[in-house]
């Protein structure tokens, strides 16, 4: 199990209390479970479909490089890496 820094945006930030947190997480999969576990349903909302699968347009970055949603599982995480969690924006006037 790896010690990580996660970091989050937009409604995330309000979720989770701060920007900047540490979490143990083995892989991208098993993070966002964590997250799911700890947070609720308010996380839920942010980071699920309707289908109650990882939203196709959540952003997962793992040290600046892009994790596709396929990949979550396969992820493996180590210490000391940087995740950033970025929610679907939308929007526009």
């Amino acid at each position: 199990m790896a010690r990580i820094k996660l970091r989050v945006f937009y409604e995330l930030i309000d979720i989770l209390g701060a920007h900047e947190t540490e979490i143990d997480a083995e892989n991208v999969e098993d993070l966002l479970n964590k997250i799911l576990q700890k947070y609720g349903e308010r996380a839920e909302r942010a980071i699920m479909n309707n289908k109650r699968e990882f939203h196709e347009h959540f952003l997962v970055y793992v040290n600046n490089g892009y994790v596709k949603r396929e990949s979550y599982s396969k992820t493996k995480l180590n210490d000391g890496d940087v995740v950033m969690l970025i929610p679907p924006v939308g929007g526009g006037y």
